[in-house]
């Protein structure tokens, strides 16, 4: 199999991108990249990240290229995860991102995203269209840690439970942990 198969295949399980740790990945110098960019067969990205502009752009593929931005480190989290587990109707400004702490890119883009540096363990994180996410059950409590309207998140866990992706027992620990969220910050306000 040629280069440019072997890129186009790669690309194709990540939704069109193909990044320089995937070249070094598949034995290819990452050079070729900047090559085949120049000749107009990828379409640059991001600082790292290229885009096969023959494979089709799908309905999350401004989250399969934050994804690689991360060099395929990051998850998607926060509140782009609700998005993507179709639990809310949240508009979040920016991309959310969990990373591991040593993962520091560089790229232009940055500002597209909002990073949250943390260990996550393999537990939190599922997959949804060929994204890595972090489950239902993490994506509320991280919300809700970060301040998500209740109200949003009250109406994800309900729609989580119906679809089967939160189990009921799940379901109820989360719920009750956000609303003694919601009680102290009341308290604190009061």
């Amino acid at each position: 199999m040629n280069l440019w198969d072997r890129l186009v295949e790669r690309a194709a399980e990540q939704h069109g991108y193909v990044t320089t740790r995937d070249a070094r990945d598949l034995e290819i110098d990452p050079t070729q990249l900047r090559l085949m960019a120049a000749r107009g067969r990828l379409e640059r990205a991001g600082r790292g990240v290229y885009r096969v502009p023959v494979l089709p752009r799908g309905a999350h593929d401004d989250l399969a290229a934050a994804v690689a931005w991360t060099l395929g480190r990051g998850v998607v989290s926060h509140e782009s995860a609700l998005v993507l587990h179709e639990l809310s109707d949240v508009n979040p400004s920016r991309i959310h991102l969990s990373v591991p702490r040593d993962n520091h890119p560089r790229a232009a883009g940055g500002t597209l995203y909002r990073m949250h540096r943390r260990e996550l363990d393999d537990a939190d994180v599922t997959q949804v269209d060929g994204l890595p996410v972090t489950t239902v059950a993490r994506t509320i409590r991280d919300c809700a840690a970060t301040g998500t309207d209740p109200h949003q998140l009250r109406q994800a866990i309900e729609r989580a439970e119906r679809a089967g992706t939160l189990r009921r027992s799940v379901a109820a620990e989360v719920r009750a942990e956000l609303e003694a969220r919601v009680a102290a910050t009341a308290d604190d306000q009061g």
